[in-house]
């Protein structure tokens, strides 16, 4: 057996993030999301478990980062498709929500916050995310620079991260 065939398959990472909007006003989280561990504010989302479709891991997710229960996505906001050293080949799609109900009281031991900011506001937090990966198809989409449904695609080596194409 070869030094390759002897190597465990890296698993793919699926990815959601859920759009959430009150009025004006746009739903955050704070985790750690910074290079170097800051905490910073982004939407909410997080991993599609085995078995699970995403429309139900973007319900638990967002269940769990920011205490609301939310009902089927109404859009599909933005795609990624980022090929990491780390995440060969993750896949993230981003959605928008426009029913929900609860108050906003994370559940989830990383999120250390979650609150509705308004629009400029959130695009201000959002700008601060030091990921091009992150922070690009997120404030494209809110800023409506880029059209629903635009697919993005990432090639990120090390600290560089390149954006193959858009479309």
């Amino acid at each position: 057996m070869t030094e390759d065939e002897s190597k465990a398959p890296v698993p793919r990472v699926q990815l959601v993030i859920g759009i959430v909007r009150r009025d004006n006003e746009i739903l955050l989280v704070r985790e750690n999301l910074g290079i170097d561990g800051q905490i910073l504010w982004s939407l909410p989302g997080g991993g599609v478990e085995d078995g699970e479709l995403m429309h139900e891991a973007l319900r638990r997710e967002l269940q769990e980062e920011t205490g609301l229960l939310v009902g089927d996505p109404v859009r599909t906001a933005f795609l990624m498709h980022i090929d990491s050293e780390q995440y060969p080949s993750a896949f993230a799609a981003a959605f928008e929500i426009d029913r929900w109900s609860g108050n906003v009281a994370p559940e989830d031991d990383d999120i250390k916050q979650a609150a509705f900011f308004p629009l400029r506001d959130a695009l201000k937090l959002l700008g601060e995310l030091d990921s091009a990966t992150q922070r690009e198809p997120i404030v494209g989409y809110l800023t409506g620079d880029v059209a629903a449904g635009t697919t993005w695609l990432y090639r990120n080596r090390g600290k560089e991260e390149t954006l193959v194409a858009r479309w």
